[in-house]
């Protein structure tokens, strides 16, 4: 099948569109992240649950209590206020991988070393006992490790890891540590191939005091897209053959002991990740694309300061998953996200752990959202086939704008009902291509277009019907549509036989004289000349120029030349010539009509089964003896204009349903009534007596439209019939319809 100018610059576009689309050139993917950004600003901001809260390091805090790093005796002052406020879990989004400055323990060593030489030598077991036992109570790192085995809740602490062998690589810690860190519950479907998980070359852990004194931890690393936005959370991270998780899912995981961690892995990389009930949509990476609730300090917020002044009675924290960070801009944890660009990076473990609670998830996962990027691609350019069909110029324009919109629209609906991402840019970039193409080429054509319409036509139809076509080009669909039309067809009977015994140039005079008649007939009652198949006259009606009345017009031309070959016929007998006898055949129904053929060489012609069917019907007309056959369609269609009957229920080859077939037989005048009226009534009752095997009473009525019409061939051919039945009558599935197994 060859496709047109505009399919084959469609299918190029989108073969085209496609390549890009995999080659994801970095300019059109950071338009694709800025238009996926902008769904969350047009959605605004979701008040999250407030089961989620965090508590910061913030201004104000360190205005109070000092710069930052606290000591570890302050951090453990926190976290018990945090115990007190009602926490349920405590996710820390820091790690404490260095000994404590331990300003206070340095103060009192130097103490006891200045007294050494004030205190006498009598003195000194006692008085330096006493500074060895202040010197232990004032171990800052102790006390935090301490403070952490006090807990009456969980808390994870936070570790980190490196991902450039070129830089700074600490050493690998000890397997305990490692197994302890890592998520305990892997399923393994088949070995992931490498390269696709988050690999670590590195993993720096808290000190081993602290490591001791908490069963959890976590990482705390947060990765940003090639724009620097936040839109992705990493959950799992893969190290030293295991996987790690994040502090997020880490801190639910702790605070939710009921609730298992499993991670399935198979050959594509992270195949789900379950807390629980709840499955966890993830790249394959295990990272989770961010439903952000909004701009900073969406999520409940409290100050340190704030927390560790609380009375003991307050409960501002009560039955809340907190996660302790640092909030101060200076300290560089701040990062961009849809909503804000100065983001607190604490509050991202909040959305994750949010996202969970609620199984509020967005999904775009590795496994099919190519397939859906290449669905919707294709889809524009499915939709842009249609408009270039079905509309032109303005209104093309408007529809392919209406249609763009109507992407966006669907994207934005998808993100808010479907919580999927769909690609943006790709389908729309494609939709508009095709269309500026397709528009130029369109537009070059169209004047070649146009001059063609006198030269394509000048010949087809009437003179006065061309100059309307270049008065009003808009009335005419050159370039193919499918229209309710009437086509006929017409043949001389025994043509073949009747050439054998003529000279050629008697043969092509008499074939002209007959031509030329007839299609003066066919341009004088509106029609179309389509073609001369040999001897056949092939003729549209209802096309070029719409044409209501076009079945009336094709039924009228078939009587009028039927006349006008009777006076021929007589012209011809005169003359010693022989007398040609044709027969009609006309169907109606939905066509496609256009120029048809090469670039070089085309006809304005009609295809499609109603065409075929027209010219089976002029092969039925030497079956039935009739002149003029047409199909039920065209019978309808032409209403109480004609005299005619029903000739037959037939099923023609190629076809499963059956079709009634009519013959036309005079236009319907008061002063034809009587001719006609008794002789159809006569010949349709038979008709239905034959088809409910009432043979018998069928040949009467068969008999009676010979007295009133001798000669009659259907009625002779009706009669021939029922004897033949009634001599071998069929068995119970016959149905009265006529099969016919040629053309």
């Amino acid at each position: 099948m060859k496709l047109s100018w505009n399919s084959r610059f469609i299918l190029i576009t989108t073969v085209i569109v496609v390549g890009i689309y995999f080659l994801s050139p970095p300019f059109l993917e950071f338009f694709e992240l800025k238009l996926w950004d902008f769904h969350f600003r047009q959605r605004g901001t979701v008040q999250p649950s407030g089961t989620v809260a965090f508590v910061g390091v913030d201004e104000d805090s360190v205005n109070e209590i000092g710069r930052w790093p606290w000591p570890r005796r302050k951090m453990a002052e926190l976290i018990k206020a945090v115990e007190k406020a009602g926490a349920r879990g405590i996710g820390l989004d820091m790690g404490f991988f260095e000994p404590d400055p331990k300003l206070r323990q340095q103060a009192i060593v130097d103490l006891k070393q200045a007294m050494e030489h004030l205190v006498p030598v009598s003195d000194h077991a006692t008085v330096f006992a006493f500074f060895d036992a202040l010197i232990q109570e004032e171990d800052d790192d102790v006390l935090l490790a301490q403070a952490l085995r006090s807990l009456s809740i969980p808390i994870v602490l936070g570790h980190f890891f490196y991902f450039d062998p070129k830089a700074f690589i600490p050493p690998v810690p000890p397997e305990a540590v490692l197994d302890q860190a890592a998520v305990r519950l892997v399923r393994q479907q088949a070995p992931p191939a490498p390269g696709i998980l988050t690999e670590a070359v590195g993993m720096e852990i808290n000190l081993a005091p602290f490591m001791e004194s908490t069963p959890y931890s976590a990482s705390f690393n947060v990765f940003a897209d090639p724009d620097g936005t936040v839109r992705w959370m990493p959950l799992v991270i893969h190290y030293q053959n295991r996987l790690f998780p994040s502090l997020a899912l880490q801190t639910l995981a702790a605070s939710y002991p009921d609730r298992s961690l499993m991670v399935t892995l198979d050959r594509n990389g992270i195949a789900e990740i379950r807390l629980g009930h709840v499955s966890i949509p993830t790249n394959n990476r295990g990272e989770v694309l961010v439903n952000h609730y909004g701009p900073s300090y969406t999520f409940p917020f409290m100050s340190a300061v704030s927390v560790m002044k609380a009375q003991d009675a307050s409960k501002p924290l009560k039955d809340r998953i907190v996660i302790i960070g640092n909030t101060t801009v200076g300290l560089h944890d701040m990062r961009p996200t849809p909503f804000d660009p100065v983001f607190p990076g604490v509050e991202l473990h909040c959305a994750v752990m949010e996202n969970i609670l609620n199984e509020s998830f967005l999904q775009r996962s590795d496994r099919n959202a190519i397939w859906m990027d290449l669905a919707a691609i294709v889809f524009m350019s499915l939709l842009f086939a249609c408009i270039a069909r079905f509309t032109r110029g303005m209104s093309a324009f408007l529809t392919v704008v209406v249609s763009a919109l109507g992407y966006v629209v669907f994207t934005h609906y998808a993100f808010l009902s479907l919580r999927i991402w769909i690609n943006h840019l790709y389908p729309l970039v494609n939709l508009f291509v095709a269309y500026i193409g397709t528009s130029v080429h369109g537009y070059m054509i169209e004047e070649r277009e146009k001059r063609k319409i006198r030269e394509t036509f000048g010949l087809y139809v009437q003179d006065s019907v061309v100059e309307k076509m270049l008065e009003h080009p808009e009335l005419l669909r050159l370039g193919g549509e499918k229209k309710p039309l009437t086509v006929l067809f017409s043949d001389i009977r025994g043509f073949t036989t009747l050439s054998e015994g003529m000279t050629p140039e008697d043969l092509v005079s008499l074939l002209n004289e007959y031509l030329s008649a007839m299609t003066y007939i066919v341009l004088e009652n509106h029609g179309t000349l389509d073609k001369y198949i040999g001897d056949a006259i092939m003729a549209i009606f209802g096309a070029p120029l719409d044409d209501p009345d076009h079945a009336v017009h094709a039924c009228q031309t078939a009587l009028r030349m039927n006349e006008r070959l009777q006076e021929l016929r007589t012209h011809w007998i005169e003359t010693g010539r022989p007398a040609l006898s044709i027969g009609i055949g006309i169907n109606t129904g939905p066509m496609v009509v256009g120029n048809m053929g090469s670039a070089r060489r085309f006809d304005y012609t009609v295809l499609g089964d109603n065409v075929n069917l027209a010219s089976r019907l002029e092969g039925l007309t030497k079956m039935y003896g009739a002149k003029i056959i047409v199909s039920d369609a065209t019978w309808h269609a032409v209403g109480g204009h004609f005299w005619g009957r029903m000739l037959d229920r037939v099923r023609v080859k190629g076809k499963h349903l059956p079709v009634g077939i009519y013959e036309i037989l005079a236009s319907r005048t008061p002063e034809s009534t009587d001719r006609y009226a008794e002789t159809i009534r006569l010949f349709e009752e038979g008709i239905r007596l034959y088809e409910t095997k009432r043979w018998k009473e069928a040949i009467e009525r068969f008999e009676y439209v010979l007295r009133l019409l001798p000669e009659d061939p259907p009625s002779l051919l009706y009669i021939d019939r029922c004897r033949t039945l009634m001599e071998c009558p069929p068995d119970d599935a016959w149905d009265g319809i006529t099969t016919l197994d040629h053309k």
